[in-house]
């Protein structure tokens, strides 16, 4: 068998660019795509990092999507915010395995209400 090449972060940038479109060329990504990515290597896990904080940061931009500078300018822009190292994450981001390798929930709105209990059958 011959040897895998190893992953770097702007082969990983193309790859989640592509994610459930494989006709788009790779070169931007779109902030779904890049939440994915995030989600799928446990950085965004809304509690320390939020889609909040991912969507503010990246409409700082005021594109739909952005491109490879642009998108390590974003991703410099959420470590600062949220005190994490770069190279780690950087790091986390490459080595997560290709895009749907392991499950990604995304939450949807929808999710908050199934967990709702009235509040006469709340237990106190």
């Amino acid at each position: 068998m011959g040897e895998e090449e190893a992953a770097t972060l702007e082969g990983q940038f193309y790859e989640f660019a592509r994610l459930l479109d494989t006709k788009r060329d790779g070169t931007t990504i779109t902030l779904y795509r890049s939440d994915y990515w995030m989600r799928q290597s446990k950085i965004l896990d809304d509690r320390k990092l939020t889609m909040t904080d991912t969507g503010i940061l990246f409409n700082k931009f005021s594109k739909s999507e952005l491109n490879w500078d642009e998108w390590i300018e974003y991703l410099t822009d959420v470590c600062e915010l949220k005190d994490f190292d770069l190279e780690k994450t950087k790091e986390t981001l490459t080595n997560c395995g290709i895009p749907g390798q392991t499950p990604v929930v995304v939450p949807q709105y929808r999710d908050f209400f199934n967990t709702y209990k009235p509040k006469e059958k709340m237990i106190f």
